[in-house]
Formats: structure tokens, C-alpha cells, sequence
């Protein structure tokens, strides 16, 4: 069967509010001003004005270099522009200086997933899985069980992953992972429902329109493979999956 790039869950900044000299201490000023542009770049980022918030996290940081929190923006935006080891330097930039930082441990994970650095990812989302007052268990539990996925870890994988949907039924991410975990391990069964469940849950996420397609196809039903490639082409048609979705009619 055709196999699509998962998709992995990061944690975005919509709840989330120059160097000192050689041997000198960073000054409270120094550190104040930073967390002004800092704030400026993630108003700047919520405008969805990406120059503006690069030159204020560029200014943040020259006053604050350990500003975990530009350091974390900065390494959003990175993954953002498809520039994973940059998000990922900045990520444990920040994580240095404040190890608890829960969304900054979640999106260095992904990082590390989307560069194919599974056992490390793993390692880098453990303490999140322990972590009683992380208040998206499911992103981690998610992430956790693709990169076992990716590591042929079938039995792991099937126990994060479903977990990831225990702990929110509506994690469309979660249960679309588990539908191709599922069907790569025979049980098609449980990838249809889990497919279906993630098109009913969120309509407008397309990759499981196309998996679910493919399943109905290669089932014989035409009729029902046609009417989810086109929910499919609908719900993202300048995108990759989209298209394919388009062609497949």
C-alpha cells in the first residue's frame, strides 16, 4: 500500500503569552528589553508576520541569549520554514536553561522525529509520559508511539498510540496514526474504524480521507473510495496529499 509521511503533533504558541560583552554578566535591563522584543516577535508571530518576528527574536536573543522562551519561538518558527536542525539547536538551547519547559520537550521530540532520530526522540518525550501535570498527555503519547512505529516496534507503537486516543477520543492526529499502524499490522478491521473515526472527528483533516479511500478501493467499493478521495481533494487541495487525492478519482 501507498504510505504517507505521518503527521506529527507539535504544541503551538496561541496560550503561550544582542549578547552581553565577553565575561560580563546579562543585566536585569538587558533581560527586561529582551523579554519585550520576545513579546513583540510572538505578537508578530500570532499576525502571522514572519519577518517582523524574526527580527525581534534576532533582537531578543542578542540581549538574552538564554531566553528560553525566544530560543523556543525561534525554534518554532525553524520548524515552520522546514529548517529542523536549527529548531532542534534551539530547542535544546532552551531546555538548557529551563529544564521543565513541557511544550519546548513535545516539539524538540517532533524535531527530532521529523529528522529520523527515533530512539532519541523517544528519550527526549519519556519524562512527559511521567509527567502528571503535562496537560497534553496525548501529543506525547502519540509522538512516542510513531517514532516506535518507525522503529518496526509494532507492539509499543500499538500500546502509545492507543493510549494517545484514550486520553482524547478526538485526537484525529492519534487515531489516524493508529489506523496505519493498524493496517500495516493486518488488522483492517481497526484501521477502517480508526480512519473513519478520525474523518467524522475533524472533516476537514485530509490524510485520513486518502487512506480510507485507498482501504475502500482495494475493498471493491468504488462508490465509497470516489466520495472520500474527493472530501479528501476538498479539505487540502494545494497540498501534496490533496492532489494525489484528486488524481485518484
Amino acid at each position: 500500500m501507498t504510505r504517507t509521511k505521518a503527521t506529527l503533533v507539535i504544541c503551538g504558541f496561541a496560550a503561550l503569552l544582542a549578547a552581553a560583552a565577553c565575561g560580563a554578566s546579562q543585566s536585569s535591563d538587558d533581560t527586561a528589553k529582551s523579554d519585550f522584543h520576545y513579546r513583540l516577535a510572538r505578537n508578530y508571530y500570532n499576525d502571522r508576520n514572519l519577518a517582523m518576528t524574526q527580527r525581534e527574536l534576532h533582537e531578543a536573543l542578542r540581549l538574552d541569549p538564554r531566553n528560553q522562551e525566544a530560543l523556543h519561538l525561534r525554534g518554532f518558527v525553524r520548524m515552520g520554514l522546514n529548517d529542523m536542525a536549527g529548531a532542534v539547536a534551539d530547542f535544546k538551547a532552551a531546555l538548557a536553561v529551563k529544564a521543565d519547559f513541557q511544550e519546548c520537550r513535545n516539539n524538540l521530540g517532533t524535531a527530532l522525529l521529523a529528522l529520523g532520530q527515533f530512539e532519541a526522540a523517544i528519550e527526549v518525550l519519556k519524562p512527559l509520559l511521567e509527567d502528571p501535570l503535562y496537560p497534553t498527555p496525548a501529543f506525547a503519547q502519540g509522538n512516542v508511539g510513531w517514532a516506535y512505529y518507525e522503529l518496526k516496534d509494532f507492539e509499543s507503537a500499538r500500546r502509545h498510540l492507543e493510549m494517545s486516543v484514550f486520553l482524547n477520543p478526538r485526537f484525529c492526529v492519534g487515531l489516524n496514526n493508529l489506523g496505519l499502524l493498524y493496517r500495516d499490522t493486518g488488522n483492517l478491521r481497526g484501521a477502517r474504524d480508526a480512519f473513519e473515526k478520525a474523518t467524522r472527528t475533524c472533516p476537514t483533516f485530509a490524510e485520513p480521507w486518502y487512506h480510507l479511500g485507498v482501504m475502500l478501493q482495494e475493498a471493491g467499493d468504488s462508490k465509497g473510495a470516489d466520495e472520500a478521495f474527493r472530501k479528501c481533494a476538498e479539505a487540502a487541495p494545494e497540498t501534496a496529499i490533496g492532489q494525489r487525492c484528486a488524481a485518484r478519482r
